[in-house]
């Protein structure tokens, strides 16, 4: 599986950065697709290296809707380590070309994430791009979902579970446990770069 991600991560690197460091984020720390598509820039300090998960972008019907992050899962902190700060370090140098591109046409939405005329993306876009890179880099169907097996590679990392569950802001820590973590077993190591070092990668600065 981390061979699989690292291809996918890869492809997705030559092949869509506009979208790549979205990607990663959500493999490294196991965002949810609404949240990375929710997350707002004052949610992210990179210089402190974390973020906090409050508000999602999801759908009803195919009508993009911004609301609180469930009770359960909301107002998380979720470290970032180095190699996942340098990617979207390099996302936000993107960015700011976009917009400088864009001028004055460049909208205001508060958003981290955004397509490259400043617009939120919508969150049915994300899964179809993932989908094709997926097929593109001639790997087996798997769902976008599927990239928060973070909880699996930080249980491998030496996470304990209650870290994991905080991470995902799943519930309880039997949810987290039964749903991600049965087929890792415990190593003593550990750190938030613990799923980046377990991933093989073509460039390791990646």
């Amino acid at each position: 599986m981390p061979a699989q991600v690292g291809r996918f991560l890869d492809h997705a690197e030559r092949h869509d950065i506009v979208l790549y460091a979205m990607f990663l984020l959500i493999l490294h720390r196991g965002l949810r697709r609404a949240e990375a598509c929710g997350l707002r820039d004052h949610d992210v300090d990179l210089d402190a290296g974390y973020l906090t998960v409050v508000e999602q972008i999801t759908t009803v019907g195919y009508t993009p809707i911004t609301r609180p992050v469930k009770n359960d899962a909301g107002d998380r902190m979720v470290p970032l380590g180095p190699k996942t700060i340098a990617v979207l370090r390099a996302y936000l140098d993107m960015r700011r070309r976009w917009q400088s591109v864009n001028g004055t046409d460049w909208p205001s939405t508060g958003l981290f994430f955004v397509r490259p005329d400043g617009k939120p993306w919508h969150p049915q876009t994300i899964s179809d791009r993932f989908d094709h890179l997926v097929a593109k880099a001639g790997l087996p169907p798997v769902r976008l979902h599927d990239l928060r097996c973070a909880a699996t590679y930080l249980r491998h990392g030496g996470a304990d579970m209650k870290e994991v569950q905080e991470t995902l802001g799943d519930s309880t820590i039997g949810l987290t446990s039964d749903t991600y973590t049965s087929v890792i077993l415990e190593l003593e190591r550990g750190s938030a770069d613990a799923v980046a070092n377990l991933i093989p990668r073509d460039d390791q600065a990646a």
